[in-house]
């Protein structure tokens, strides 16, 4: 009986052991309509909001110029230091965005 527990318990460590890496689980969209820009990221990257939400992006006191630039087109202009751009979304869609000056700070407005 007690070999049975054993291996009970040795199994239950060993399954554990097996869950997913946290560093590549896709991020779960934050329900927000605001966006910080700074530190050469968008905080935070990746939000849902519903149908005819504006979202604005702000642009902290001291940050370096930035832009908000969508595959779909839609672009601000160059931003600086506490600027603000907004732009309503009325369909459903995930709609990717990034700042062309700084490639690697990429987002994406997930609307359901």
């Amino acid at each position: 009986m007690r070999s049975l527990q054993f291996f009970a318990f040795a199994s239950l460590i060993a399954v554990a052991a097996c869950g997913s890496d946290s560093n590549t689980a896709p991020e779960v969209p934050t329900s927000t309509n605001a966006v910080a820009v700074a530190d050469f990221a968008f905080t935070s990257s990746s939000i849902q909001v519903t149908p005819g939400t504006t979202v604005t992006w702000t642009l902290a006191a001291n940050a370096s110029q930035h832009n908000v630039t969508f595959s779909d087109g839609i672009a601000s202009a160059n931003l600086n230091a506490g600027a603000k751009f907004t732009r309503t979304f009325a369909t459903a869609g995930t709609f990717a965005y990034h700042c062309t000056i700084h490639p690697q700070m990429t987002g994406t407005v997930t609307v359901k």
